[in-house]
């Protein structure tokens, strides 16, 4: 059964549930999908899903109850076309909020610490997303010229290698690669703590050097000193790993990617703390 929940593009939704309608009944066809949903235009879906004509929001109301979705359901996938046909940031952010209200909790797979050579290197994470949209044909110096800072031919080809026998990535026929899955999280436990550690030292040490390496314009650095209770700190690291979760959604639905950025977001203490023993 085709999960509304499951996708970023209302038109890919429509392909798919057309597709998998066509599998199941042999008298389902464009003709028959308008009739159902009540327009004139036999060809009316497939001129949705070829993006030649957009959704109104009586049109989006027809299809869904064409579709026989939930309240829940017909209430994502409105959001969802007027999200992807929006043609404003502010509107885009509009119904992303509601997107993010509806949808299920976020699909994160756990690497396991069986997987964990995934950290070993800084550019392990990095080819992981860029070999899904960079076409580099198999010539793995011109993916290491790719990153920032490059790295060798010799390094990005082993990236690749090992993200296929840890399965983070696959190739189709081809000869394209996809991610296993849309978003990874490390849980460590205390034993695998310090690789992660590692791997979050690297990635700070990449933003000391884009201090002067990248254009003020294509980053960004903000600080803030505040005086807070332990309870706040802990409140703090929750709405953290919040911010976190939401950014990880935003990138999950945005489907024209260009390039890999690193998010890392530090919280320190800076004084000691007023119960401790001077």
């Amino acid at each position: 059964m085709i999960n509304i929940f499951e996708y970023q593009n209302f038109r890919t939704y429509l392909k798919d549930y057309y597709n998998d309608q066509k599998a199941r009944k042999k008298n389902f066809s464009y003709r028959y999908f308008s009739e159902k949903a009540g327009v004139n235009t036999p060809s009316f879906l497939y001129y949705v899903i070829e993006n030649k004509r957009n959704l109104t929001e009586s049109s989006v109301l027809k299809i869904s109850q064409a579709i026989g979705l939930s309240r829940e359901e017909a209430d994502y996938f409105e959001n969802l076309v007027f999200f992807n046909q929006a043609k404003t940031i502010n509107e885009k952010t509009h119904y992303y909020s509601k997107l993010i209200e509806i949808r299920r909790p976020l699909d994160v797979q756990s690497v396991e610490p069986d997987r964990y050579e995934y950290y070993l290197k800084w550019y392990h994470s990095v080819i992981r997303e860029v070999a899904t949209f960079y076409n580099f044909r198999d010539d793995f110096s011109k993916l290491g010229l790719f990153l920032v800072p490059p790295i060798t031919g010799h390094e990005a080809k082993e990236s690749i290698r090992l993200l296929e026998r840890l399965g983070f990535l696959e190739r189709d026929k081809q000869g394209l690669y996809h991610q296993t899955s849309n978003l990874v999280l490390g849980r460590p436990a205390p034993l695998q703590t310090f690789q992660i550690e590692r791997f979050q030292l690297e990635m700070l040490q990449m933003a000391m050097r884009a201090y002067d390496g990248i254009p003020i314009d294509r980053r960004m650095s903000t600080s803030t000193t505040l005086s807070v209770s332990t309870k706040t700190i802990e409140l703090f690291k929750l709405r953290i790993r919040e911010l976190q979760r939401d950014l990880m959604e935003i990138a999950r639905m945005d489907d024209m990617e260009e390039q890999a950025i690193q998010v890392t977001v530090n919280l320190f203490p800076v004084s000691r703390c007023t119960d401790e023993k001077q």
